[in-house]
């Protein structure tokens, strides 16, 4: 991989180790209160409607606070507009090498509410595109490969651009961009730890429960990180690291689950070149977590492991376990300076897309297991708005 003299310059720094972050406590009630719901307000997604609402391969997905949404499709290679109710408003760009145009993406992200950000790595650039969908201005990117992958980009509250240039098998390296598209700095998180397998399941991917670190690039700056088998996380705030963790319990496997997932890791095990690192046994209890994401509002949601649910046989393969036990999307989330807010649950065979404000997107399926978008507002017991 190739890498501007600018980037190589900085990379002598990345090594150096940051000062212990401070930790917040976040053990009080919820400031949002008990009883936190998602009220459905559409959906979107059709097997035999018109070509703008048949959702191929939808990789990234972002939304503005006033409800309307971006989605880019892998497989049409299109970025479309859709209004807070599900109607398609228009698409952004279109496949090539020209102005405004791409040939992948490898992420999406919105500046303020009006501004839709794109990277594409194969023209080597990063877009703007502004009012009425139309391009703003194009940055060169620094890096000359890109890495792939659902977090290897970001930007954050300030406009910086982060883009993941290169991994490890125990790190991940990006570079951060000025608004104007000049370098500012490296930054290295570390994913060391246990390395198990994952499984596509209605609510997202499930992994064997390893213990392993966690990063990202963060809308809020910088790299949000965190531990397994900590409820908490690390992130910017206002500048500076801040370590947030909320008192947990494990979460212990029942015996019909446990031995499911055996099943599972018995058939994972028989894979030839397994890597050193690699666990393929399921322990007595769950990780606090699994997975992580920030929001543009301030607001840290951790993917919580919880007790499984046992549901009618689904048929995953003929050479795969049948999988019968399934843990419903769960997230506690908080405030970035360590406020906890609430819990959050999806709806059976819901994943978790994209928040903004109080809106939620999430990816299902229909009847006829066509992709399908969820469209949610979240709001409190009694209907009230949320606040933070």
């Amino acid at each position: 991989m190739k890498i501007s003299a600018a980037l190589l310059t900085l990379l002598v720094m990345i090594g150096r180790v940051p000062a212990q972050s401070p930790v917040v406590r976040a053990d009080g009630a919820p400031a949002w209160g008990p009883g936190v719901r998602l009220v459905p307000v559409g959906s979107l997604g059709t097997i035999d409607g018109p070509p703008e609402y048949a959702l191929g391969s939808v990789r990234y997905l972002v939304g503005t606070r006033k409800g309307d949404f971006y989605t880019y499709d892998a497989q049409a290679i299109q970025v479309r507009h859709y209004s807070a109710d599900g109607k398609f408003i228009g698409n952004v760009g279109r496949k090539g090498s020209g102005p405004g145009e791409y040939q992948q993406l490898l992420g999406l992200a919105l500046l303020g509410d009006s501004v839709l950000v794109t990277w594409d790595p194969d023209n080597l650039r990063i877009s703007y595109f502004g009012a009425n969908d139309k391009l703003q201005r194009s940055l060169p990117a620094p890096v000359s490969s890109a890495v792939f992958g659902p977090d290897v980009f970001a930007v954050d509250v300030a406009g910086r651009v982060i883009v993941q240039f290169g991994t490890t098998n125990d790190s991940s390296m990006y570079v951060r961009l000025r608004p104007d598209g000049t370098v500012l700095d490296t930054l290295r998180g570390s994913k060391a730890g246990e390395l198990g397998f994952v499984l596509s399941l209605p609510e997202g991917s499930r992994y064997n429960f390893s213990r392993t670190a966690l990063v990202k690039p963060s809308p809020l700056g910088g790299l949000l990180k965190a531990q397994t088998p900590v409820l908490g996380f690390t992130a910017e705030a206002g500048g500076r690291a801040v370590s947030v963790v909320r008192k947990s319990s494990p979460v212990p496997l029942g015996k019909e689950e446990r031995a499911e997932w055996e099943q599972i890791a018995a058939m994972f095990s028989r894979r030839p070149n397994l890597p050193p690192n690699a666990r393929m046994g399921i322990p007595p209890t769950k990780p606090a977590i699994r997975d992580l994401f920030a929001d543009r509002d301030g607001r840290v949601w951790l993917d919580t492991y919880v007790p499984a649910e046992h549901r009618p046989t689904t048929v995953t393969g003929k050479a795969r376990p049948k999988i019968t036990w399934f843990e419903r999307a769960t997230f506690e989330v908080f405030a970035v300076t360590g406020k906890y807010l609430g819990r959050v649950v999806l709806p059976p065979k819901h994943e978790l897309v994209a928040v903004s404000g109080d809106r939620v997107w999430t990816y299902t399926s229909g009847p006829d297991d066509e992709i399908r978008i969820g469209m949610f507002k979240l709001v409190r017991a009694s209907g009230a708005p949320l606040g933070n």
